[in-house]
């Protein structure tokens, strides 16, 4: 009968100190975030809206246009997107037109409402040096019944507050290839590239350049080389706002004719961009 008073005071003596020790185990650390990618984190949702305005010479302001793009994080390493602007489509930001053209069929909108595409990003490589791989399907003209198939990357290599952005594709035409013989919707290559400084916390600034090819079946009397300048300020972590002023064809695989017939390539072939992105 004595064993029972002696396991209950020992009980007691054990109990507070065995739940000491437990209170003094550190608790588990939480998951790192995965390092910085180029698709968005599950169930994040991001909104860019870019307007286009041609400023060509003698072209200025025709056209003008409103594209939206809305992406969303499936997963972390997938992002699907439903895209208007031709940054989205191409890489580059020297054109207007694409989205919901608001200037009407006299200053150089075909229609209102004539591109749409989908894409889909996957996610193979994190850090310093950021990779992606997708493409998607492309109305290039809803009018015209050209659809194309992209396919392509996103690639960024940052080097402290340097970054160098390269996203190469190819577009090809599905459909309307050929009309009474003539190649209409073409094939194409887009080597966007854009090295950037960031200056400050908040705001970037990029000089950007790359090879278009529009038709890669007559590749050596269309290829064109832009030029152009880039910024964005982000605003908060999950808003950002930008512009860009880009020379669409600085150099090109055709020769300007005499005057007084309209060039073909040089300074006066210019875009300016502008745009808002949140993420929700």
């Amino acid at each position: 009968m004595k064993s029972f008073p002696v396991a209950i005071a020992l009980a007691a003596i054990i109990t507070p100190a065995l739940t000491a020790a437990a209170d003094d185990e550190p608790a588990a650390a939480p998951s790192a975030p995965p390092p910085p990618g180029l698709t968005l984190p599950a169930g994040k949702i991001n909104v860019a809206v870019n307007v286009e305005v041609n400023m060509s010479a003698d072209k200025v302001g025709k056209p003008i246009s409103i594209a939206p793009d809305v992406s969303y994080g499936v997963t972390p390493d997938l992002t699907v997107a439903v895209v208007h602007s031709l940054y989205a489509l191409t890489g580059f930001r020297a054109k207007a037109g694409a989205g919901i053209c608001v200037t009407g069929t006299d200053n150089g909108c075909p229609n209102v409402y004539d591109n749409v595409g989908a894409e889909a990003w996957y996610s193979v490589a994190r850090g310093p040096t950021a990779v992606a791989v997708g493409g998607g399907v492309h109305a290039i003209s809803l009018d015209g019944g050209f659809y194309d198939l992209k396919v392509g990357a996103k690639l960024r290599h940052a080097m402290g507050k340097l970054g160098v952005h390269v996203m190469p594709s190819v577009l090809v035409a599905v459909t309307e290839r050929e009309v009474a013989g003539a190649r209409v919707n073409k094939d194409s290559l887009w080597v966007p590239v854009l090295a950037t400084y960031k200056a400050t916390p908040e705001l970037t600034v990029g000089l950007g350049t790359g090879l278009k090819i529009v038709d890669l079946s007559a590749a050596g009397d269309s290829w064109e080389v832009s030029l152009g300048a880039v910024g964005t300020y982000a605003i908060d972590p999950t808003t950002t706002v930008g512009a860009s002023w880009i020379f669409g064809k600085v150099l090109a695989g055709v020769d300007n004719p005499p005057d007084p017939a309209p060039a073909v390539k040089g300074l006066d072939f210019r875009g300016l961009q502008v745009w808002g992105a949140k993420t929700f």
